[in-house]
């Protein structure tokens, strides 16, 4: 059987069909399946220096919005237990020193599993969103300045604290439907808060949001929060997700 282009939509034909637009000549029809991972998805942070780890940070990351994975929050330090976060970072480690680097900074996404630690990928940067603070945050370690020394020669040594100086949670609010979104009034109350460390719209009042129901979710706002305890911050930032009255008005589906 062959296949076919129409209006754009790549489809199987038959060999009595007009052979125009056939895409059998140029393109492979093999698919490419990646295992579904079950367990808790965590970042591994690290700091290569001479092919060695010199800082590695376990933060774990909250279930997403499927079919879309669409990440939702995370929270630092991490609350595996020694043993799992110890595997997950010599998992990590392994990764990148079997991709042959050296040194740098290294974002590395894993799960731990019902089957033990596994890799999802190595990001040969570092990773993005509240990540960077994160890291500073908690452990008092800067990627950034730390990836610049290894770009100038100067040799990796980060100040690591011994333990967390805070302990944090983010939240990244994925819309719940599909609408435009009439303000941001709806963070005021929460942004002197003095366990709140932001509160801040990622949509401006006029521009549309879409749910998981229509297609990939908007992030329409996020949060950070620290606590005494992660366990308290996690509860703390989800409560404030909770009591928020998000004003989207209705609109068109997809």
């Amino acid at each position: 059987r062959k296949a076919r282009i129409v209006a754009g939509a790549l489809i199987e034909g038959d060999d009595e069909v007009d052979d125009s637009g056939n895409a059998g000549s140029w393109i492979q029809l093999v698919l490419m399946l990646e295992e579904y991972l079950d367990g808790a998805e965590v970042d591994c942070d690290l700091i290569f220096d001479s092919a060695q780890p010199v800082y590695g940070c376990v933060t774990d990351n909250w279930p997403t919005v499927e079919p879309y994975f669409n990440e939702t929050g995370s929270n630092c330090p991490s609350v595996l237990s020694r043993a799992q976060q110890q595997e997950l970072l010599e998992l990590s480690v392994r990764s990148v020193q079997a991709l042959g680097f050296v040194l740098g900074v290294f974002h590395v996404e894993c799960k731990y599993t019902s089957r033990g630690a596994r890799l999802i990928e190595v990001n040969c940067r570092m990773g993005g969103g509240p990540v960077r603070d994160m890291n500073l945050i908690v452990w008092g370690v800067d990627l950034v300045e730390e990836h610049l020394m290894a770009c100038a020669g100067i040799p990796v040594r980060p100040p690591i604290a011994r333990r967390p100086l805070k302990e944090i949670a983010e939240y990244s609010i994925n819309a719940k439907v599909t609408g435009v979104l009439e303000h941001t009034k709806y963070l005021d109350a929460w942004k002197e808060h003095p366990d709140v460390m932001y509160a801040r719209p990622l949509v401006q009042p006029g521009h549309k949001c879409v749910c998981v129901a229509d297609g990939l979710p908007t992030w329409v706002c996020e949060l950070m929060v620290n606590k005494p305890s992660v366990r308290e911050a996690i509860s703390f930032v989800k409560a404030i997700e909770e009591s928020l009255d998000i004003p989207i008005t209705p609109g068109a589906r997809h």
